[in-house]
């Protein structure tokens, strides 16, 4: 069984978000990932090491955030990337949109 979806502030730059987050959180995810950019930090540091079980639509839904945050004029970097999403993101070219290497 995987744990559920936490999104946790721990200062104005720095967010940690660990269990699922997938297909079944994917509206709530969007619409907790508001909370992301509006600390008034201008970047926000997002560690996703936490997180479990990491598809396809785990990579949408940080798209969609790291866009919304984008059009704040805030910048989101994730660090922690799963392995399997860094490779999920490679294959998509998408590591550019979300601050990964």
């Amino acid at each position: 069984m995987t744990a559920t979806l936490r999104i946790e502030r721990v200062d104005a730059g720095h967010v940690r978000v660990a269990g699922r987050l997938g297909f079944a959180e994917a509206a709530t995810a969007l619409m907790r990932g508001n909370e992301l950019a509006g600390s008034g930090a201008r970047e926000v540091v997002v560690d996703i090491a936490g997180l479990q079980d990491v598809d396809s639509a785990t990579l949408a839904i940080l798209l969609a955030w790291a866009a919304r945050a984008r059009i704040g004029r805030v910048v989101l970097r994730f660090t922690g990337v799963p392995d399997a999403l860094r490779a999920l993101a490679h294959l998509c070219d998408a590591e550019p949109l979300l601050g990964i290497a």
